[in-house]
């Protein structure tokens, strides 16, 4: 099968890892190094910087264009829907170190709310009515005060030494290189400004900004990962596939096209989904929604632009539920499958991937819900076994995985049939104490207390108690519920015939569902499998420290 680095054209990561090095060599060694910078698209400069570095790449900034840095800025310094002055610090320091003819270029092209946002969140200016009045400044008021170079303003500047310095430079050059009039209006316009104004207006005209860079803010991020009927939605997908699929180009950049390599490290490479590309002659419109998906996700879990591990994990995700998606409305038929690859946006077949996933996430839920699959107060799982207690709690994260300790997402429909059975398994469990033999979670605490079980009320689960139970009917002991009397302990094989399905499924008198029958039958067999692999066959009577089964405990 190909790689997706094979399918799509794709550098491998490490030739990619070396290229921004490069290109910044390159550029810096062109004869006219301002303009082949400036030729880079914003984009290509803003990753270009990160992959170099901030440190290094300071030498790119003083040959970018505004447009370049602002692009930068627009990435880099907001959080949601909010400016942060911690990120943007940096930059200020960066713009700093320009020549003053860069200087200036930037601070006359630059979004002027940022600038006045930090300024206005960061100092307090105070003047008298006359200059030969003493100025008023507030108790409580910083102590770090300085006159601006015209000796119009008092700057009452932040505690923090280094941020009230930055600031100072800031103000100091504004006057050096903008000249006093200029520095004054500027100092003016952001004394009388509210902050909420300026933040607002700065957000609206960054949003605009990144759209043409196919980013979007995260509320519309949040559109991906819609719960949507996944009956109704597969059925759609699977006819829509006449119209042809208008794909909007995007940016491809490395960092985004590295990602996409990158998923021939994980499980995703053998999927449905990259063998069904295989076949598909132009791959490019779903490569660009690949991109686009990736880049959505890391903007909705609050990835920064410039973060590897973050857009690998999202386009791991978009790969994922791309084929979940894909598997569940082609029901494998390679023909249906290709033509939805084609005909249909590859975000439906995300959005009913997550769909599927939050469905097993609600089943778990309801069994949580119910409060019969504990003893102990404190663990709500205790009667579940290591694996069904993992595959539950994956299933309750926010975005539910395979399993608590998986590494990976669920990547397709296998997975999700696997979480089903666990969910099936478990509903069998209650379905097996409450409707067969009557019993609550407080009867099966009743019992491990009452017999001072050896090994303790945290290794009692349903299924080492469905074993004792079974066998001590199968050898018709009075009272099944009571595990310990005097009776000498059974021998393996009575035990293993006493768990066998058909034991199981005589205790229900009414008829059932064929598929809630071979839930039964499934849970007989994972008895016997515990059994197997707890009581050596060589031993008639096994060790009670390598078991678990209650029946083959013994008292000290």
């Amino acid at each position: 099968m190909a790689h997706f680095s094979e399918l799509f054209k794709l550098d491998d990561r490490a030739t990619l890892a070396k290229k921004p090095r490069d290109k910044m060599d390159a550029l810096l060694s062109n004869p006219n190094t301002s303009e082949a910078v400036q030729a880079l698209d914003p984009i290509e400069f803003y990753d270009l910087y990160h992959a170099v570095g901030p440190a290094d790449a300071m030498v790119l900034v003083e040959y970018a264009s505004p447009e370049q840095v602002q692009t930068c800025l627009d990435l880099d310094i907001w959080r949601g829907d909010q400016m942060s002055d911690e990120q943007l610090a940096p930059w200020v320091e960066q713009i700093l170190a320009v020549p003053d003819d860069k200087f200036e270029e930037f601070w006359k092209n630059l979004d002027p709310e940022i600038m006045a946002l930090y300024l206005h969140r960061n100092i307090h200016l105070y003047m008298a009515e006359d200059k030969n009045d003493e100025v008023d400044i507030p108790e409580g008021e910083s102590k770090n005060i300085a006159q601006t170079p015209d000796f119009t303003y008092w700057v009452a500047y932040p505690e923090d030494a280094d941020k009230a310095e930055l600031l100072r430079q800031l103000i100091d050059r504004l006057y050096a290189v903008l000249g006093i009039e200029k520095a004054w209006s500027t100092l003016e316009g952001m004394h009388f400004e509210l902050e909420t104004d300026l933040e607002e207006t700065a957000y609206h005209f960054r949003t605009e900004r990144i759209r043409e860079f196919g980013f979007m803010p995260r509320d519309e991020a949040a559109a991906i990962f819609a719960n949507v009927n996944v009956e109704k939605e597969a059925e759609n997908i699977r006819k829509a596939v006449s119209a042809d699929l208008y794909v909007q180009p995007y940016p491809a950049t490395s960092k985004l096209d590295a990602s996409l390599a990158k998923v021939d490290d994980s499980p995703a490479v053998d999927s449905y989904f990259a063998r069904i590309l295989s076949q598909v002659s132009n791959l490019e419109p779903i490569k660009i929604q690949l991109l686009s998906i990736a880049q959505q996700i890391a903007t909705f879990d609050g990835y920064q632009p410039h973060e590897d591990q973050g857009f690998d994990d999202s386009m791991l995700l978009a790969v994922s539920y791309a084929n979940i998606g894909l598997e569940y409305s082609s029901q494998h038929e390679d023909e249906v499958a290709k033509r939805i690859l084609i005909h249909t946006p590859l975000k439906k077949l995300v959005t009913l991937g997550y769909s599927l996933t939050l469905e097993l996430q609600r089943r778990a839920k309801i069994l949580i819900s119910r409060g019969t699959l504990s003893i102990i107060e404190d663990q709500p799982m205790s009667l579940l076994t290591t694996p069904q207690r993992d595959a539950i709690e994956g299933l309750l994260i926010d975005r539910p995985r395979p399993g608590a300790s998986a590494l990976t997402p669920f990547i397709s429909m296998n997975d999700i049939k696997n979480a089903a059975a666990v969910i099936a398994d478990v509903a069998t469990r209650e379905l097996f104490f409450g409707e067969a033999l009557h019993k609550k979670r407080d009867d099966i605490g009743l019992l491990a207390f009452k017999n001072d079980l050896i090994q303790g009320v945290e290794n009692i689960s349903f299924d080492n108690v469905a074993i004792t139970w079974l066998t001590r009917k199968a050898l018709k002991y009075s009272d099944p519920w009571d595990v310990f009397m005097t009776d000498e302990l059974p021998q393996r094989d009575a035990v293993i015939q006493a768990i066998q399905p058909e034991n199981i499924l005589a205790l229900f008198k009414s008829s059932m569902p064929a598929s809630t029958t071979a839930a039964l039958t499934r849970f007989a067999h994972q008895l016997i499998a515990l059994v197997d692999e707890t009581w050596p066959v060589s031993e008639k009577y096994p060790d009670p420290q390598l078991v678990n089964a209650i029946v083959i405990a013994t008292r000290d």
